[in-house]
């Protein structure tokens, strides 16, 4: 997956990704969050981050709180 489609993502599209999935997205997600060039793609890694680790938490993978 593309780094720059990753920020299309939804709670619904996250709920039917495997945990393998949604770890592999927050990895990618803080990549982009660490070489963001301007505060608004900052943002937006950071929102990803966080939705994807509530749903990492949701499916009771006991790492989901990463950050």
């Amino acid at each position: 997956m593309k780094e720059e489609t990753m920020f299309y993502l939804t709670r619904e599209n996250l709920s039917k990704k495997s945990n393998a999935q949604l770890r592999d997205l927050f990895v990618q997600a803080l990549r982009c969050q660490a070489k963001a060039p301007c505060r608004s793609a900052f943002n937006d890694a950071s929102f990803t981050i966080r939705i994807i680790s509530d749903e990492l938490n949701r499916a009771g993978f006991a790492g989901g709180c990463l950050v």
